[in-house]
């Protein structure tokens, strides 16, 4: 496949609104993560101390997934953009150099979407995802087909 500019525009773009979505889901956030049960520390001792269940639940499950794809997704987009574009006349070694780079950035993005999903796997539903509350949920319309 040739790119096209038209492509790396597009891709460009992309890149700039998924950047934009994540500043705003950020300065929401104001850079709380979300730390599900931490394997190296047994829930015993965290279940007693509510300053810890505090920070360790300070974002819902969703937003830390939604954080983490997006930021997987401009990572790859990142790298799709890389692969399209000329390269300029570098060494042998810078080439290897920045294919190896590609390579790393495309496997940290995929790792990242796996512990998306394994925030989500340890949720019921969207609904506990998101931190409601059952008497919550009980008061969110019902729709019908």
């Amino acid at each position: 496949m040739k790119p096209k500019s038209l492509d790396i525009a597009l891709l460009e773009n992309a890149l700039a609104t998924i950047e934009k979505v994540l500043a705003h889901a950020d300065s929401e956030l104001q850079g709380a993560p979300y730390h599900g049960p931490t394997a190296n520390v047994p829930l015993e001792a965290l279940r007693g101390d509510p300053q810890n269940e505090e920070q360790r639940f300070r974002a819902s499950a969703a937003q830390s997934a939604i954080n983490i794809c997006l930021s997987s997704a401009a990572a790859l987009v990142d790298v799709s953009q890389a692969l399209m574009s000329k390269p300029a006349a570098r060494s042998r070694q810078d080439l290897e150099r920045e294919w190896q780079a590609l390579i790393t950035h495309t496997k940290i993005a995929s790792r990242s979407a796996y512990r998306a999903a394994l925030i989500m796997a340890a949720q019921r539903n969207l609904l506990a995802a998101q931190g409601l509350v059952a008497g919550e949920a009980d008061n969110l319309p019902v729709l019908t087909h």
